[in-house]
């Protein structure tokens, strides 16, 4: 390292310049993701649900009825045996951001 750190400081400053944005991302400590992943079942995303909405409700009314959800959750109706995961850092910010557009009073088709 120390070679390479001599090699640098004789080069001209122009070539000091592309050297040190090319070490950039190596010497740079990793950027922390924005919101970590974090695949739960429905019912851990209950508590964050306004309202005290069963696991059914949650996955008819929002998950299903929503199209964009996708992007951080599975398929609501993926076959028996199969659970329901949704990215919980993700769908409480889309949640809480989506509030006034859910009909929180909705109930079930009979």
């Amino acid at each position: 390292m120390s070679a390479l750190l001599e090699l640098v400081k004789e080069t001209p400053p122009e070539d000091r310049k592309a050297v040190a944005e090319y070490l950039k991302p190596y010497l740079l400590p990793p950027q922390k993701k924005e919101a970590e992943e974090k695949w739960v079942g429905v019912e851990e995303l209950r508590p964050f649900i306004p309202g005290n909405k069963s696991k059914e409700w949650i996955k008819m009314f929002i998950l299903h009825a929503y199209p964009e959800t996708r992007k951080w959750s599975t398929e609501p109706y993926p076959g028996k045996g199969r659970t329901v995961k949704v990215n919980l850092p993700v769908a409480k910010k889309w949640i809480f951001n989506h509030t006034d557009e859910i009909d929180w009073n909705q109930s079930f088709p009979r």
